[in-house]
């Protein structure tokens, strides 16, 4: 930083011969003159670096000080300057080439949404993009609270949105939605029923009457505790039954997988496609786009160019590397197809088991016909309990009187 800053300002670099060059370094900070890489050269030389206010200052002291200044050599934007000011037609280059670099600096080249969680990025830049915020839009441009507003009303899962425009970047600032609890209309009649077949292991019943006890025996769509309730002081009536009920459930998976696989052996061959993209618009650097070989990867680098301020520009180089490979079939052993197909399992497991806890997996495996298969079988303890309303026959009994 130190270094771009001395460039801006320019620096020259001067030779000073006089008989005691102690007397340089007193002269300058008698009167307050920078300078550094002070380097004797002979006994009665030495070179400095200094800034041109503190050169000329210098200069004008050199005489009455006994200094001879032999050489100067000048370098920075001034001296660069100093040299062109005459070549009009590069002057106007670069005068246009700065007010385009600014002008492109107001519009928006890159978005980024952060704060989001279930709501898809890209649900909140299309709502963005139909409001009129999107990359090419005029930055200075956009009312962010008449944005905000209007994002709010397409996209419900949000409660709070902020845009804020830094040059050529829009930085989407969002607050997500956090949903009511379910109200629980006590008034309505409910049963509890099972979800999944399993043994009754606990039983958390906040109202209504259990059907079933802990160790006994379920199947799916079983009235695990009824909304029909029988007093002696109000008779039977209906109540919004709660309950949650674990019990023990069974899986049992099945995956094959044949003995051999198909492996890719990379040539080493490689090609390089490279594009620049301007906004939407592609512009491929290359004549011959198709590739010879029938088997291949890619891997895309895309770099989006940058200002020095750390703005985007809506230019990218996109660069597309190919790599060749020959498919081989490949022997696999029934170890490694084992391992693959109880992960395999395993994980099937655990996404419909939700939030039930495994407590215990037995797996067993068969080949046959160069066919790998694994069984697993396994029990979790899951909350099988769910709600539902009553049926016609259900409040039909319910109008009934209790059994005396």
């Amino acid at each position: 930083m130190k270094k771009a800053l001395n460039f801006m300002r320019g620096t020259i670099q001067i030779e000073v011969e006089c008989r005691d060059p102690a007397r340089f370094v007193n002269v300058c900070a008698q009167h307050e003159i920078e300078f550094w890489r002070l380097r004797k050269t002979s006994p009665t030389t030495v070179t400095a670096h200094m800034f041109r206010g503190g050169y000329r200052k210098f200069r004008n002291l050199s005489e009455n000080a006994g200094f001879d200044i032999k050489t100067a050599r000048e370098s920075g934007v001034p001296v660069f300057l100093r040299g062109i000011r005459k070549r009009y037609v590069l002057l106007f280059g670069m005068a246009l080439c700065l007010l385009t670099v600014h002008m492109i600096s107001l519009f928006i080249w890159e978005l980024e949404v952060i704060g989001n969680a279930d709501v898809p990025a890209s649900l909140i830049l299309e709502a963005l993009d139909e409001v009129g915020v999107g990359i090419g839009s005029f930055g200075p441009g956009i009312a962010t609270m008449s944005v905000s507003n209007e994002v709010i009303l397409r996209v419900p899962e949000l409660s709070w949105i902020a845009v804020n425009v830094r040059g050529s970047r829009a930085q989407v600032l969002v607050r997500e939605r956090v949903p009511r609890p379910e109200i629980i209309d006590e008034a309505r009649p409910v049963m509890v029923f099972a979800e999944r077949p399993g043994e009754i292991v606990r039983m958390n019943v906040l109202e209504g009457s259990r059907v079933f006890t802990v160790g006994d025996t379920v199947e799916v769509g079983d009235v695990l505790v009824t909304g029909i309730v029988d007093s002696l002081s109000s008779g039977r009536r209906t109540v919004h039954a709660i309950a949650e009920v674990y019990a023990i459930t069974r899986y049992e998976k099945s995956a094959q997988m044949p003995l051999e696989a198909v492996i890719k052996e990379h040539t080493g061959n490689t090609q390089t496609r490279r594009s620049l993209v301007i906004a939407d618009r592609r512009i491929n650097l290359f004549v011959n786009g198709r590739i010879s070989w029938s088997y291949y990867d890619r891997i895309t680098n895309r770099r989006v160019l940058r200002l020095p301020t750390g703005g985007a520009l809506p230019l990218a180089m996109v660069t597309d590397v190919y790599s060749q490979y020959i498919p081989h079939m490949s022997a696999l052993s029934v170890s490694d197809a084992e391992s693959i197909l109880r992960d395999s399992l395993l994980r099937s497991l655990y996404d419909e088991a939700g939030r039930g806890t495994v407590i215990s997996v037995e797996f067993t495996t068969e080949v046959e016909g160069g066919v790998v298969t694994v069984t697993m079988i396994a029990e979790c303890i899951e909350q099988i309990g769910a709600a539902r309303d009553f049926t016609e026959e259900e409040l039909e009994e319910a109008r009934m009187p209790p059994p005396e």
